[in-house]
């Protein structure tokens, strides 16, 4: 059966957008056209942009001139933060319409009319919804399954543009959490729950709910692991902790983002805890899981990080013992507190290589801590002689089958050693 179109979707940032991206694509596949993901000649085109940095909003708008150059007479459509934070930058030559972070859904209607022949000028929409939009629904994905249930923040964080972006926190309901749980578990082993603030879930539809139900709901999938994108320090309690792991199916593997290790950075960043406040999180995962995987965020060089400030970062980060920690340079975003604020920081990037240093030491030591013991691994691809795949707590592993092996499969192994980006393994059952 001929497509009605070929439509190239370029998605840029977080979870949250590739989730949003994939609900496009069900959308537009399920009306008979053609949908690819990476830079290719296409009839028309999505991009999904990212401001969460400057070089984010940069690559934003050098996607846009990529895809022009690619088909000059290309069919553009443009969605996300950075087009949410300055839609005049995207609104160029063949773009129809360009939208924020909202009713990006809309998107797959406008170029389903342009396909039946209608004309559309350069429209820009970048009203910010009040209510969790729950028209997405994203594929039946193979291996790991990423799922959208909450939007917006309240943290403000002084650095962070993403709460003028993305607006005011809002939760998707238990219920239609459920209808997709379910669609999911059809086909996918593992399912990574997001969000723009995930550890706010629940808060405002009232009842008590929050990220407990969804591990409580999770418990009636015992043949479907999962696991939290990104949390909060706050969310990390005795109950709720005591709760994960109780639940067989949960991934312990907790994305706690830190941002800095000293305390007086912490309190210019608006972040609403102290370094020892964060520590005790630490121990109390440690407490209940058995060599967990903690992974963070970092920001180097913030506006009034001193050498004697990233100092007391590297050595806590060091005291935290990270499985991964992903370090980005401090990025002054125009209409935030923190780009009012003088920036003292110097050295930037051999603080980063520093602490990079620091990161893939972190990295080695966590992974041999893992040898000799056993996970299970959902098959991913073939690279070259090995499989790799995923453990529980997120160690990538490459390991030899005498069996071929499918995507999707699940594998029983053991971590031999360090090796490249994870880990060496050898399979002890199939």
């Amino acid at each position: 059966m001929e497509k009605r179109a070929k439509i190239c979707i370029l998605t840029l940032g977080c979870k949250v957008n590739q989730y949003e991206s994939n609900s496009l694509a069900k959308v537009l596949e399920e009306a008979g056209c053609e949908v690819v993901f990476s830079l290719e000649k296409a009839d028309y085109y999505i991009l999904n942009t990212c401001a969460v940095t400057k070089e984010a909003e940069r690559k934003s708008r050098n996607m846009l001139s990529k895809i022009q150059k690619e088909n000059p007479n290309a069919k553009i459509f443009v969605c996300g933060c950075s087009s949410q934070n300055d839609p005049t930058k995207f609104a160029k030559t063949n773009v129809l319409a360009v939208y924020g972070t909202s009713k990006k859904f809309e998107l797959a209607d406008k170029i389903l009319n342009c396909i039946d022949g209608e004309d559309l000028a350069c429209q820009i929409n970048t009203e910010i919804s009040k209510a969790y939009e729950d028209n997405y629904l994203a594929h039946g994905e193979r291996t790991r399954a990423v799922m959208k249930i909450q939007d917006g923040c309240n943290n403000f964080c002084s650095y962070c543009l993403i709460p003028y972006v993305r607006g005011r926190e809002r939760s998707r309901s238990l219920e239609s959490v459920k209808n997709e749980v379910e669609l999911q578990a059809k086909t996918s082993k593992e399912i990574v729950f997001t969000g723009i603030n995930l550890s706010a879930y629940g808060k405002d539809l009232g009842g008590g709910i929050g990220l407990k139900d969804i591990a409580i709901l999770m418990q009636n999938y015992p043949g479907v692991r999962f696991r939290f994108s990104s949390l909060e320090q706050d969310i990390i309690t005795e109950e709720f902790l005591k709760m994960l792991a109780a639940t067989k199916n949960f991934c312990p593997h907790f994305h706690l983002s830190l941002q800095s290790g000293c305390d007086n950075t912490l309190k210019a960043m608006n972040r609403h805890y102290n370094s020892a406040e964060y520590y005790k999180k630490i121990e109390l995962i440690n407490k209940y899981f058995d060599h967990p995987a903690i992974t963070t965020d970092v920001i180097v060089g913030f506006a009034n990080e001193t050498e004697d400030d990233f100092e007391k970062t590297y050595e806590f980060c060091k005291k935290c013992k990270f499985a991964k920690m992903h370090i980005f340079p401090y990025s002054v975003r125009s209409g935030t507190v923190a780009a009012k604020m003088k920036n003292i920081a110097t050295n930037v990037k051999e603080r980063v290589a520093k602490l990079s240093a620091l990161d893939k030491q972190m990295q080695q030591e966590y992974i041999l801590g893992s040898k000799e013991k056993t996970y299970t691994v959902i098959v991913e691809v073939k690279e070259g002689k090995y499989y790799t795949g995923h453990t529980e707590n997120y160690i990538k592993c490459y390991f030899e089958s005498q069996k071929k092996l499918a995507s999707n499969q699940i594998v029983r192994v053991q971590i031999q050693d360090f090796y490249m980006d994870g880990a060496l393994a050898k399979v002890i059952s199939y």
